[in-house]
């Protein structure tokens, strides 16, 4: 599995989408390409990792979502589908949601972070039982986070393969 390698393209394709910052002064630049400039107190869009640049020199308001209300949201519908259904949970969930936990601290980010898990293993243990009767089709692969679809294909592939190799030579 490469997750990891997926997840940070994914993570660039999502620092790189448009994101909300209200400018708490007058700003004016052209960096590598990336023109902006505003007044205090306007709304612009900007590339996520300029607004994250922005808010962390104290030069804006980033607009995120909140991803703990968010983990709370998912929980909650994940549990209310059932046990042979699975919720539909934007692609880039896990990424957007680890960056958010990485801000909290001590006590919030246990709270957080055991949520995770427990959303987490509540959907792993679906997944398994669905890729090892289905393929992966297009219903089911917009409800998955794209750690998830690497996921589910490699076990849907192991689970053939185990089967080839436990019928062995029955079919010849």
């Amino acid at each position: 599995m490469e997750i990891d390698k997926v997840e940070k393209v994914h993570s660039i394709g999502y620092r790189l989408k448009d994101a909300k910052v209200t400018l708490k002064q007058d700003i004016k630049f052209n960096v590598a390409g990336v023109k902006t400039e505003g007044t205090q107190g306007e709304v612009n869009n900007v590339p996520q990792y300029v607004g994250k640049i922005l808010a962390d020199n104290d030069l804006g308001i980033l607009d995120s979502p909140d991803m703990v209300t968010e983990l709370k949201q998912a929980l909650s519908k994940e549990k209310m589908v059932g046990e042979y259904q699975i919720s539909t949970l934007d692609p880039h969930f896990y990424i957007k949601l680890k960056e958010s936990i990485r801000e909290l601290e001590g006590n919030d980010f246990d709270k957080v972070e055991s949520m995770m898990l427990e959303l987490f293993r509540m959907r792993r243990g679906k997944l398994v039982k669905l890729a090892d009767s289905i393929k992966l089709n297009s219903e089911l692969y917009n409800k998955l986070t794209v750690e998830e679809v690497i996921f589910y294909k490699t076990i849907y592939e192991n689970s053939v393969e185990f089967e080839k190799q436990i019928r062995g030579d029955l079919n010849e």
